[in-house]
């Protein structure tokens, strides 16, 4: 084995029975085997898709799952192959075991390459595992033998692999049977029939005959048609043409996969065959054949069963008058990621948050006519729970603003003329890389949420699309970039019929390279504050994918849900994009209510009679397109500053112009490039370890101050870090809950204030730190520390030393963080949820427990067996209170399950 395992990134859960040999391949290249089906689980290997555990690895945690030979192939290719290759279900030939006979070695190795690439096995055997018998002749011992077992064998010509593949869709084998093939003279040259005798005086036809006559001209249409489908069919051994990928990295892979599978196969033959030389027409021929399969596999070219269960959702198109559909989200060249704000609630995990409530129940049936609905009851006159205690400024949205030029009691466009949105004056033609000239942009309350250096980023990208941004609101401002309706700034700017967006609009205007109007909930400022309506409902997703999964996922965030990766009989409804699935269908078995997009639309755009019951039929229809675009007639009084074009002045043109050439010059002259800058921060442990000087982090400082501060300290002969487990001193204006700060706790000397550097600076050497310990009454005094005592405990012994903790997947702070945290204490993190058992057993001389169960309300359903044991779990601030206090308290931090 190589210094570096195969398989070490890799955690499996086997579904079903798998071969032992492929379990130990995995164990030898480095896979962990996990004995639960989480979200813990990198890998799910299974090859049986009728397995229960399968749909639930799936569609209930959406984990990738792979057959068995994904493990082989990846170690004769001696690299993890593409997991979407290995796909037990939904490949084109899934489940096809084939026989070949009667063909030429050239035409066996094809078929045997098109078959084995695309999900289907090949074998030289006839028996009771074949599915398929591939022969180009009726007749022959195996033929024979298929014949007797017709019910479970089905046999088809050559030309059932090569159309099937053609047309991505599984062909109908009885179209093509080996007797049904006729040579061109039989298709030319029909067999005669003797000549009808000559009657003068035919008889009257009886009913009968008449009925007899019927048959036979619908027996002699039906052998018309079987005519026509045989002169398409029936030709076999024609070469087909497969695509082949001009990648050189596919090619790779697919040379080393053909190579791989190729050479398993032929030393399966060597016992009842002449082996073939490698460099023998035939086997180049089927390692070409396979190659070119393989590499138009890995182009995502890979022909897939069609399933009506799961249609393809088409693009979104443009929905009617000027406002444009959702954009699809593509990487933008040459320019730095935005870093779009969250709106989850920062604030961590606490102890006794109050469980979602189950809101529906005593439901009546909904009528089952329209398409998409999923019949479920519900109560009426109810309303699904939500906060009621909104201030006034939190509950729907106030009239519009009506334009002066408006007549008095217009107050919306009429349904038949809806109201016309524009972006920049058609009769402009930009550039897509100057979308966004004549854009003046003021961003308010983006600085608390984001911090100012991301501010920074976002003003360099806008001026380097043509926009500008101003300091300051004024008449000059176009548009507001605002997170919420929360600012006074945000109802001048609506009163003086400005456009208000939110960076979710500008990312996507950036992508589209095209100023749009906005067309989704997300691109308008959130109604809501700290208050959200929905902070006590658990909602779930399925049958969404990239971009549109992150967006739903923010949709719950900005209304105040939970976001569960699971579903389970907690969940208040689910938000689901097709109307199938395995979360569907549990939805309809558990009577969870299931939703669509729009019905999160609405909440974010305060529409709160959506959560009434019953709900509203138009939530329950699924899979409809352009289900993301927002109802504009409900926002009507944020769109007014989009009802006039936004026209590009000519000093506008001619000022853009001079900039260009500026830069241009510049450039020409400052051929040189600066010199670098000399680094501050040293973050090699063994320069570090090694060192007697002090190596010194900051926390809770401006970017600005640490930089004087690191200045300081390197002309000092001091090392900065940036990396809490490795520094001597912690620097810190105050007490603060950083990570910084819960990771340096445990390891370093000193905490001191920012007057240390000054004092050194001024002496010209480190001083004694005594003076400038870092006292922080206040914050010690609601954290129930003192942080004196909390390092001379650390200093003395780690905090969770000889302590195991498994960290389940929902908890906030992330688990990365956590780990973080508990390595610096001493602690051991577990990659593998532990048994019931080691709960039970592991535990010190006090009888406390050593291996601790870290987890949230949301991931609480996924431990039922330990509690049903009575076995205790707590939350995340038993890590975090306990580094700062440095002390182990099994009692506050319990959650109550109860």
């Amino acid at each position: 084995m190589s210094d570096d395992p195969l398989f070490k990134d890799v955690t499996y859960y086997i579904v079903g029975d798998i071969d032992q040999k492929v379990i130990s391949l995995l164990n030898d290249g480095g896979a962990k085997k996990d004995s639960y089906l989480s979200e813990m689980v990198s890998h799910v290997i299974a090859d049986d898709c009728t397995q229960s555990e399968y749909s639930e690895a799936r569609e209930l945690f959406e984990l990738p799952v792979v057959t068995s030979d994904w493990v082989r192939l990846s170690v004769a290719c001696k690299k993890q192959l593409n997991l979407e290759l290995f796909s037990p279900e939904d490949v084109i030939f899934s489940g096809v075991i084939a026989c070949c006979s009667e063909l030429t070695l050239e035409d066996a190795n094809a078929l045997w390459a098109m078959l084995t690439t695309n999900g289907g096995k090949c074998q030289q055997n006839l028996d009771k595992q074949c599915t398929h018998l591939i022969t180009g002749n009726s007749h022959g011992a195996k033929y024979e033998e298929a014949l007797k077992h017709e019910a479970t064998i089905k046999i088809v010509c050559p030309d059932w692999v090569t159309d099937t593949l053609e047309k991505k869709e599984r062909q109908d084998e009885s179209l093509y049977h080996p007797k049904l093939l006729k040579s061109p003279t039989d298709l030319a040259t029909p067999p005669s029939t003797p000549p009808p005798a000559i009657n003068t005086t035919p008889p009257e036809p009886t009913p009968m005959d008449v009925e007899q006559q019927e048959e036979q001209a619908k027996q002699q249409a039906k052998q018309k048609l079987k005519a026509q489908a045989l002169q398409q069919h029936g030709r076999i051994h024609q070469k087909q043409e497969v695509a082949v990928s001009r990648s050189p990295a596919n090619q790779v892979i697919a040379q080393q996969l053909a190579a791989a599978v190729l050479e398993k196969r032929l030393a399966a033959e060597e016992g009842g065959h002449k082996a073939r030389p490698s460099t023998s027409p035939v086997t180049a021929n089927a390692k070409q054949a396979l190659a070119q399969m393989v590499s138009s596999r890995l182009q995502g070219t890979r022909p897939r069963q069609k399933s009506p269960a799961r249609p393809a959702m088409p693009h979104l198109s443009r929905s009617p008058g000027a406002v444009p559909t959702m954009p699809q989200m593509l990487p933008i060249p040459n320019m730095p990621q935005m870093g779009l704000p969250s709106f989850l609630p920062p604030e961590m995990q606490r102890p006794g948050m109050p469980r979602p409530l189950r809101n529906i129940t005593n439901r009546t049936e909904l009528p089952g006519n329209m398409p998409g609905m999923m019949p479920n009851s519900i109560k009426t006159n109810q309303r699904m729970p939500f906060n009621p205690a909104l201030p006034p400024s939190h509950r729907p949205p106030p009239p519009r603003y009506v334009p002066p030029s408006s007549q008095q009691g217009q107050i919306r466009p009429s349904i038949s003329m809806p109201a016309t949105y524009w972006g920049h004056d058609p009769s402009d033609n930009l550039p897509p890389e100057m979308c966004l000239l004549g854009c003046v942009f003021y961003i308010t309350d983006y600085v608390k949420i984001v911090g100012q250096s991301e501010i920074d980023k976002w003003k360099k990208v806008i001026e380097q699309h043509g926009g500008q941004v101003d300091n300051a609101y004024s008449n000059r401002v176009t548009h507001l970039l605002c997170a919420t309706q929360h600012t006074d700034v945000f109802h001048i700017a609506l009163k003086d019929q400005r456009r208000v967006v939110t960076a979710f609009w500008l990312n996507d205007v950036l992508v589209k390279k095209k100023m749009l109007p906005p067309y989704q909930a997300l691109h308008l400022p959130i109604i809501y504050g700290e208050n959200k309506p929905c902070s006590n409902q658990l909602l779930c997703v399925t049958n969404f994918d990239g971009d549109e999964r992150l967006r739903v996922k923010q949709m719950i965030h900005a209304i105040g849900a939970k976001y569960t990766g699971y579903m389970t009989h907690g969940n208040s409804a689910i938000i689901c994009g097709r109307p199938n699935g395995t979360k569907y269908d549990k939805a309809s078995e558990w009577k969870i209510p299931v939703v669509n997009v729009q019905w999160l639309s609405d909440l974010v755009l305060g529409h709160l009679e959506a959560l009434k019951l019953p709900l509203n039929p138009k939530y329950r229809v699924l899979g409809q397109e352009n289900q993301f675009n927002l109802d504009l007639s409900k926002v009507f009084h944020l769109m007014v500053g989009w009802q006039v074009p936004l026209k590009i002045q000519k000093e506008t043109w001619k000022k853009v112009k001079r900039n260009q050439e500026n830069e241009k010059q510049k450039e020409d002259v400052d051929g040189e490039p600066d010199l670098k800058k000399q680094k501050l921060s040293i973050e090699d442990p063994s320069v570090i370890q090694n060192t007697t000087q002090p190596v010194i982090i900051f926390t809770g400082f401006p970017k600005g101050q640490v930089r004087k501060f690191q200045t300081v300290v390197s002309q000092l002969g001091g090392i900065s870090t940036e990396n809490p487990r490795l520094c001597t001193h912690l620097v810190a204006p105050s007490l603060s809950r950083t990570m910084k700060f819960f990771v340096a706790i445990n390891v370093c000397k000193h905490v001191v204030t920012g007057d240390w550097i000054e004092a050194c600076l001024a002496q010209g050497a480190f001083v004694d730190e005594t003076p400038y310990k870092l006292k922080d009454e206040v914050t010690e005094k609601t954290m129930n520390c003192v942080l004196e005592d909390s390092l001379k405990r650390a200093q003395t012994k780690k905090l969770f030393e000889g302590m195991s903790f498994y960290i389940s997947p929902s908890v906030s702070p992330p688990s990365s963080d956590l780990e973080k945290i508990v390595e610096a204490a001493g602690g051991q993190i577990l990659k593998q949820r532990p048994n019931t058992q080691i709960f039970t057993e592991h535990k010190d001389e006090n009888g406390n427990m050593k291996t601790v169960m870290i987890t949230c309300e949301n991931d609480v359903m996924l431990y039922k067996d330990l509690i049903a044991k009575d076995i205790a779990i707590f939350n995340a601030e038993f890590i975090l209170s306990g580094v700062m206090r440095q002390t182990v308290d099994f009692k506050s931090y319990q959650i109550d399950v109860h």
